[in-house]
């Protein structure tokens, strides 16, 4: 966002920024960011019971993983629409 405001262009006015982490320091940003915050606990949790499968040989065939996510929205996204 940064880069985005050296060269002029305002968010969310002229564009919306969203990152996907969830990190706490997206709260503190200006504007705030938005964010897709996954479940790093879930995800942890499945690679390394697939891990441990494939290292015994039990591993089912290959599958999508899927995981908790929440959108948490601020300001790098809200009024996006509105300035259109």
């Amino acid at each position: 966002m940064h880069a985005l405001a050296d060269a002029g262009v305002r968010v969310p006015e002229d564009v919306a920024v969203i990152g996907v982490d969830g990190i706490q320091e997206g709260e503190y940003s200006s504007p705030t960011l938005t964010t897709i915050a996954l479940d790093k606990t879930q995800i942890a949790r499945t690679a390394v019971s697939t891990l441990v499968a494939n290292i015994e040989g039990t591993a089912p065939p290959p599958a999508d993983a899927k995981a908790p996510y929440q959108l948490l929205v601020r300001g790098s996204t809200r009024g996006a629409h509105e300035a259109r």
